[in-house]
C-alpha cells in the first residue's frame, strides 16, 4: 500500500465510518457529506479505472487536480484533470476559460512552465532587482517585465509541455457546469463536452494566440490542443455518495466482485476517507515512488473493497459458519448446542474494552498466529481440541470462568477474521505453552 505512516490504520477508518454510518444518523450524513467536490471526482475515476482490470494510480497533486496514471509502477500516459465547480452562473463560457485569474497575491511558480520551455527558474537578477535596490517596485520598473497572468486553461496546458516526453497525456477541464461554445460565425451552443481540437478554426487560433501569450511560448513551438477538452464531470455536487455506490453496484455486473447494498456504500466512503486523507498531505514529492503517497492505487482499491464486504458480515454469521463445519464433522450434540447458546454472549463480551473478554481472545489469536493457525490439523473439530489444550496450559487466571463451547465462540471469531478480533489487547512477552509433543 501506498499509505503514508501518519495515516490512521484501514480497521479504524472503516469503524469510525461504519459506527456513524449504522448508529448515527446525523454522524452519517456528515460522513457521507464532508468530501468535497475534488476528492468526489477521485474516487469515480478510481472506480472507473479499476473497472478496466488494469492496473492505475490516482493522483491528488494538487488537492483539487487529479492525475490518473496508467501505471503505479511505471506509467507510461496520464491524464489530468482540472475541477471547478461554477459558482454564479448556470454554464462557463469559453472567455471565462482563457481569461487571466485576478487574484493579484497569485504568483506563477518556476516549474509551473516558462518561457523557455525547459523549465528553467527565474535568474537571481530578475528575482533580487527590486530588493537590491532599496526603492521597492519603483525602482524595479522597466527593468523586469512582469510575467502575465494564467487563466484556468493555460494552466492546464502547462502539464502538456512538462509531461512531453510521456507518450501520451491528456488535459481535461471537468466541472459542474456545461459550457457555452461559439463556433466560426459567432453562433452558440451549450456543450457537455468539447474537444479544443474540434472548435472552428477561428475559435481555435484565438485560443492558441490566448495560451501563447500567457505561457510566453517561443515563436517556434506549436501549441497541442489534441486531447485537450471540456468536460461535465458525471460526479454530482450534491449527495455525491448515491451516485458512487450506483457506480460501484454497476461495476459488480459481470465481475467476480459481489459486496452487500451496505459494503458498497461503506466502501464507497472508505475510499473517499483515503483520498482526502492523502489529498491534504503538504509534503513535496522529490520522487515517484513519495508522489504515489498520494495517490490510491489499483492494490489499495481492492484492499478497501475486501475490508469493507468483511466488515459488512456479522461477526454471528462467522460463527455460525464454523459451527455448520462443526455439525458437518460429528462434533458432539451438546458442543453444538452449546456453542450456539454462548454466541450471543461472546459477540457482546468481546467488544468489551473494559471487561477480561478481549485479552482472553488475544491470548487464543497469539496461540493461533504462534502455530501458525494450527494448519497441521484436516478437521476443525481436531484443531479446536488442541487449541484448547494449548489455552490451558497457559494457566490463565480467569479460565476457569469460561465454558469450552464458548472459548470455541472466540476460537471462531478469530479463524474468520471477525471484526471484533481485529484490535486486541497486546499479550505479555513470555506467555506461551510448553511445545505440544
Amino acid at each position: 500500500m501506498t499509505a503514508s505512516a501518519k495515516e490512521p490504520p484501514l480497521q479504524q477508518v472503516i469503524s469510525d465510518l461504519f459506527r456513524d454510518f449504522d448508529g448515527d444518523e446525523v454522524g452519517g450524513k456528515h460522513a457521507m457529506r464532508g468530501f468535497n467536490f475534488q476528492v468526489w471526482h477521485a474516487v469515480l475515476e478510481a472506480l472507473r479505472a479499476h473497472r478496466t482490470g488494469k492496473d492505475y494510480a490516482v493522483v491528488l497533486e494538487w488537492q483539487q487536480d487529479v492525475a490518473v496514471l496508467n501505471s503505479s509502477s511505471a506509467p507510461t500516459g496520464v491524464r489530468f484533470v482540472q475541477l471547478k465547480k461554477h459558482e454564479s452562473s448556470t454554464h462557463w463560457k469559453l472567455h471565462h476559460l482563457i481569461k487571466p485569474e485576478k487574484a493579484d497575491a497569485e504568483v506563477i511558480a518556476a516549474n509551473d512552465g516558462v518561457a523557455s520551455g525547459d523549465g528553467a527558474a527565474p535568474s537571481t537578477t530578475e528575482t533580487s532587482s527590486a530588493g537590491k535596490s532599496g526603492k521597492g517596485e519603483k525602482a524595479s520598473k522597466g527593468k523586469t517585465p512582469k510575467k502575465p497572468k494564467q487563466s484556468f486553461l493555460a494552466k492546464l496546458y502547462v502539464h502538456r509541455r512538462r509531461f512531453k516526453e510521456l507518450a501520451q497525456s491528456r488535459l481535461e477541464f471537468a466541472s459542474d457546469a456545461k459550457f457555452e461554445i461559439p463556433d466560426g460565425a459567432g453562433i452558440m451552443s451549450m456543450l457537455s463536452s468539447v474537444e479544443l481540437s474540434a472548435l472552428d478554426a477561428p475559435v481555435r487560433m484565438e485560443l492558441e494566440t490566448r495560451l501563447r501569450e500567457q505561457l510566453q511560448l517561443p515563436a517556434g513551438e506549436a501549441v497541442d490542443l489534441s486531447d485537450f477538452a471540456l468536460v461535465v464531470s458525471d460526479c454530482p455536487v450534491n449527495d455525491a455518495h448515491k451516485y458512487l455506490a450506483g457506480e460501484l453496484a454497476e461495476m459488480q455486473l459481470g465481475s467476480e466482485l459481489s459486496l452487500s447494498g451496505s459494503a458498497t456504500m461503506l466502501a464507497v466512503l472508505v475510499i473517499a476517507s483515503y483520498v482526502n486523507l492523502r489529498a491534504g498531505s503538504g509534503r513535496f514529492a522529490k520522487n515517484f515512488e513519495e508522489l504515489l503517497g498520494r495517490a490510491v492505487t489499483r492494490k489499495d482499491i481492492a484492499h478497501y473493497l475486501d475490508a469493507a464486504n468483511e466488515q459488512t458480515i456479522p461477526t454471528q454469521d462467522k460463527i455460525q459458519f464454523v459451527i455448520n463445519r462443526l455439525t458437518f464433522e460429528g462434533a458432539p450434540f451438546p458442543l453444538i448446542n452449546g456453542m450456539n447458546r454462548e454466541v450471543s454472549r461472546a459477540c457482546v463480551d468481546v467488544t468489551n474494552r473494559g471487561g477480561p473478554v478481549p485479552l482472553v481472545a488475544a491470548y487464543l489469536k497469539d496461540l493461533y498466529a504462534r502455530n501458525s493457525e494450527y494448519n497441521s490439523f484436516p478437521r476443525a473439530t481436531d484443531m479446536f481440541a488442541a487449541w484448547l489444550e494449548d489455552f490451558q496450559k497457559l494457566a490463565f487466571p480467569e479460565a476457569h470462568l469460561y465454558k469450552r463451547e464458548y472459548l470455541y465462540c472466540l476460537m471462531s471469531m478469530i479463524t474468520q477474521d471477525a471484526n471484533p478480533t481485529k484490535q486486541l489487547p497486546l499479550v505479555p512477552s513470555g506467555a506461551q505453552p510448553e511445545d505440544r509433543k
